[in-house]
């Protein structure tokens, strides 16, 4: 008997990973960034109101779940309005919807902020860290899923 409990709690679907969205400021998630010194190190620098980004981020997903176990540290984050609550749901419903149970961040800076930092206008942004922390890839507007695959798994047999 108890193994055919054992045996159906077996069957039961997995536990849906805890996905968590966390306000942090540009210079906090700088600091973040840097202390993960030793793994190499993708950002995700998207927003819910980007078509694009909504589309490549199920590679971001793939990235993480095939690289995690060897190293790879992924960040995403979200550029949504800050302190516009219907923007961070939206942003952490699209996370669960796409079970990004790595770090997500939101940043509480306004748009120029990072905008002047990563001298962009807007996401799609992708950044790639090696193990000693250096920028080894950087990805703008529409970018290759394959070419940031082989830049990671190049840095990751480093």
């Amino acid at each position: 008997m108890f193994a055919l409990v054992v045996a159906s709690l077996a069957l039961l679907p997995a536990e849906p990973p805890t996905v968590r969205l966390d306000a942090v400021s540009y210079t906090d998630l700088a600091t973040e960034v840097k202390a993960l010194q030793g793994k190499v190190v993708l950002v995700d620098v998207w927003g819910s109101f980007c078509a694009p980004c909504r589309e490549k981020f199920p590679h971001v997903v793939e990235l993480h779940r095939k690289y995690a176990g060897r190293g790879l540290t992924v960040i995403s984050v979200s550029v949504d309005v800050p302190g516009d609550t219907d923007a961070k749901a939206a942003a952490r419903d699209f996370l669960v919807l796409q079970k990004a149970s790595f770090r997500n961040v939101i940043l509480t800076d306004k748009a120029a902020v990072w905008q002047e930092k990563w001298k962009v206008d807007g996401p799609p942004l992708l950044f790639v860290f090696d193990n000693r922390g250096r920028l080894a890839g950087r990805w703008e507007g529409k970018f290759d899923p394959a070419e940031v695959e082989k830049k990671i798994v190049k840095l990751l047999d480093e």
